[in-house]
């Protein structure tokens, strides 16, 4: 073999090389838990109002304590006037899908990683900043309606909230090494939006009048539910009465379980063909 020739096979190697020992500090996986909402029309987490969330992630380990991980999640949240005595009247409810990209870093409160071989188990913390798309709805009749088209708080063009919305992802978890490549975890996040209408509820009650002429029965209708329950009959707001609380605003939860797949580097190449290459 030329000189040449095994020079650049050489350089191969070692290019390999470089590439597989950055590789161990990647991470690809999954997650499967639940989602939930606190609100205007929930001041508890309500077991009930638990949905199925699903995800996909990869990590970057920038050190034994220190990792990026970007993530795509699918959620639902959901809640109920119907699940408090004290709100039974005002009988508004809504349910959305979440759809979120989020970037989190994890800091790992012992060294942890496919360098660590003392360690098989962390717990951490993380915190992030995420992009979501929700869109809050509800049931009428046997038909479910985006309530945001609706203007259910006699929303102009200019004031109707956002469906897409930022969120600070906060919590922390725990962690464990089946093996070299395998690592599975359970993690709570809370996310503090910067919106409070998850829930469609936020401010005031409309004039139900001019809601009427201005955008229609429905919207109405749906404005001051308080009509349906047993009893009520007639709209109890009027204009100008508190519908939400517009001081504090909305959070949803993701508890998941995960697992990650670790890249790990290749292995050494037998003697024999490094002496073939460096002879």
């Amino acid at each position: 073999m030329t000189k040449t020739l095994r020079h650049i096979l050489l350089c191969i190697v070692v290019s390999f090389t470089s590439i597989s020992v950055h590789a161990q500090n990647w991470e690809f996986g999954g997650m499967v838990g639940a989602s939930n909402y606190h609100g205007d029309l929930a001041y508890n987490i309500v077991p009930k109002e638990t949905h199925p969330a699903f995800g996909i992630h990869m990590k970057y380990n920038f050190s034994p304590y220190w990792s990026y991980r970007p993530s795509v999640i699918h959620g639902k949240i959901s809640g109920s006037d119907a699940n408090f005595a004290e709100y039974r009247l005002r009988n508004l409810s809504f349910e959305s899908e979440i759809w979120e990209v989020n970037n989190a870093l994890e800091f790992n409160f012992v060294p942890f990683g496919s360098r660590i071989l003392s360690k098989n188990f962390s717990s951490y913390a993380t915190l992030g900043l995420a992009v979501f798309r929700h869109n809050p709805k509800t049931v009428f009749n046997g038909e479910r309606y985006a309530l945001r088209d609706l203007r259910t708080e006699g929303q102009s063009n200019k004031t109707k909230y956002g469906l897409i919305q930022l969120a600070i992802p906060f919590g922390g978890g725990v962690k464990y090494n089946i093996n070299k490549n395998l690592v599975i975890g359970f993690e709570v996040a809370w996310r503090k939006t910067f919106t409070d209408y998850l829930d469609d509820v936020s401010t005031l009650y409309p004039d139900l009048q001019d809601q009427r002429d201005a955008y229609g029965d429905l919207s109405a209708n749906l404005s001051d539910r308080s009509w349906e329950v047993d009893g009520v009959g007639e709209p109890l707001s009027s204009a100008g009465d508190e519908r939400g609380d517009p001081e504090m605003k909305d959070f949803y939860i993701v508890t998941a379980f995960t697992l990650t797949y670790r890249l790990t580097p290749i292995a050494c190449w037998p003697k024999y063909k490094r002496e073939f290459l460096f002879k």
